[in-house]
C-alpha cells in the first residue's frame, strides 16, 4: 500500500504538521513502511527512515495539476488529505483535485478536522455554502474520515453518504513524565500556586475574556490560584488583542497572579508548560464540530481539564466524563467546577484516572492502526 499524505509539513509549524507526523509514527507502529508526504512549498525536501517529503504546491495557487503530477510520479495508491480550509481553501480546487486523482485511479481519503455549519459562506460555486462544498467533497472523495460521531452526523444531515464516512478519533501523543516543581522553577512560575493553564492560539472564539472573569471568581475562593496563558495570536499583527487581555487582567486585580507567555511556546517548552499546570481550561465558543489537539496533549500529561460543553469537546463528555464540561456561558458553573478540581483532591484523582484511560485508548499507535485498517478495507473494496 503506497500511502501519501497531503498537507503542510516541517519546518512549517502548524497543527497539521504535528498531526501528520504523529499519524505517520502511529501507523508505522503497526506497519513500518516509509510514507510519502506531498507537502506545501516551504516544507523541507527530505528523506528519513519514516518518510520522504516532496514539496509540490502552494496554497494560494491553483494546485490541482502540480499535486496530481506529483502523485502520479510517485506512484501513489492512496492519498490522505489533511483538510483545513486555510490550507486548501473552500472553493472548487479541492473537488477538482479529487476528481482528477479519481480519474487516474488514485484513491483519496479526506481527513476533515472540522465540519462547519452548512449555511456558512464559502467560495465554492455553485451555492457558495459549506453544505455545497462538503457535498462536492463527498461526491469525489473515495472516503471521508472525521473525529467524532457529531461530525459524521453533520455531514450525513447535509446529504453525504454515511457509508463513506468513518469516525476515527484524534490521537494522543506520548509526552515525557516531568516533575511539576522543577518545571515551575525553570519557567519562573510560583512553586505553591494552583495553576490554571490556557494553551494554544489565541483569538476571540477561544473564550479568554470569559475565562478572565471565571478566574477572578475562582481566585476569591482559591487565593493561591495563578493563570498562565501559554500561546499567542496566529499573526503578530493581531497581538494587540493579547495586550487587551493583559490589561483586562490588570483591571480585574490579578495581574500579579497571571502571566501571558507573549508568543508561540517553543516545542522544547510545551511539556514543561503542561507539567507545571494543575488544570487546563478550554473555554471555547466555536460554533462547529471538530476535535481538540489540546485535549489530547492534556490527556497525555495526565492533567485535569475543564472544557466548554460544545461540539468540539464531545469526546471529553463521552470518552472521559461529562462533569469536565460546562456550558460556555455558565460562569457560576465554570467557577464551581474549577474550584472543585483545585480543592477536591479525591474527585480530582478520580478524573485523572479517567483521563489516563482515555489517553491510552486514543494513543497514536492505536489510532494509527485504525487508519491503516480503514485504508486497507478501502483498497480491497476497489
Amino acid at each position: 500500500m503506497r500511502i501519501a499524505h497531503l498537507c503542510t509539513f516541517w519546518p512549517l509549524t502548524t497543527g497539521l504538521s504535528h498531526y501528520a507526523d504523529a499519524l505517520i509514527s502511529g501507523m508505522r507502529a503497526s506497519r513500518p513502511d516509509r510514507h510519502l508526504v506531498l507537502a506545501e512549498i516551504g516544507s523541507h525536501a527530505v528523506e528519513t527512515e519514516a518518510y520522504e517529503c516532496v514539496p509540490c504546491y502552494r496554497r494560494e495557487d491553483d494546485y490541482v495539476d502540480s499535486i496530481s503530477a506529483a502523485a502520479r510520479q510517485k506512484q501513489v495508491e492512496l492519498l490522505v488529505i489533511q483538510y483545513a480550509n486555510d490550507l486548501f481553501g473552500d472553493d472548487n480546487r479541492l473537488p477538482r483535485l479529487l476528481s482528477a486523482l479519481q480519474a487516474t485511479g488514485i484513491r483519496t481519503v479526506v481527513n476533515m478536522h472540522s465540519v462547519y455549519p452548512a449555511s456558512w459562506r464559502t467560495g465554492y460555486k455553485t451555492g457558495r455554502t459549506s453544505g455545497d462544498f462538503d457535498r462536492a467533497i463527498g461526491e469525489h472523495a473515495s472516503l471521508i474520515t472525521v473525529h467524532s460521531e457529531r461530525m459524521r452526523n453533520d455531514l450525513v444531515s447535509r446529504g453525504l453518504s454515511g457509508e463513506r464516512i468513518v469516525v476515527i478519533p484524534h490521537g494522543t501523543p506520548t509526552m515525557p513524565v516531568l516533575d511539576a516543581g522543577e518545571c515551575r522553577s525553570r519557567l519562573d512560575l510560583p512553586a505553591n500556586a494552583k495553576i490554571v493553564l490556557f494553551f494554544g492560539f489565541i483569538w476571540p472564539g477561544k473564550g479568554l475574556e470569559f475565562l478572565l472573569k471565571v478566574f477572578r471568581d475562582v481566585q476569591r475562593e482559591v487565593p493561591e490560584a495563578f493563570l498562565l496563558v501559554g500561546g499567542h495570536t496566529r499573526r503578530r499583527l493581531w497581538g494587540s488583542y493579547v495586550d487587551y487581555l493583559r490589561l483586562r487582567a490588570w483591571s480585574m486585580g490579578f495581574s500579579s497572579h497571571s502571566r501571558f507567555w507573549g508568543g508561540y511556546v517553543p516545542e522544547e517548552n510545551v511539556a514543561q508548560v503542561y507539567a507545571a499546570a494543575d488544570v487546563v481550561a478550554l473555554p471555547y465558543r466555536q460554533e462547529y464540530s471538530s476535535a481538540s489537539g489540546v485535549v489530547h496533549q492534556t490527556a497525555a500529561m495526565g492533567k485535569l481539564m475543564l472544557c466548554s460543553r460544545i461540539a468540539k469537546f464531545d469526546e471529553v463528555e463521552t470518552g472521559i466524563d461529562a462533569a469536565l464540561t460546562v456550558a460556555p456561558d455558565d460562569r457560576a458553573g465554570w467557577t464551581h467546577t474549577m474550584v472543585r478540581l483545585l480543592r477536591d483532591e479525591e474527585w480530582a484523582s478520580e478524573m485523572r484516572s479517567k483521563i489516563r484511560c482515555f489517553a491510552k485508548a486514543t494513543s497514536w499507535a492505536n489510532v494509527g492502526k485504525m487508519h491503516l485498517d480503514t485504508y486497507a478495507k478501502l483498497l480491497e473494496r476497489n
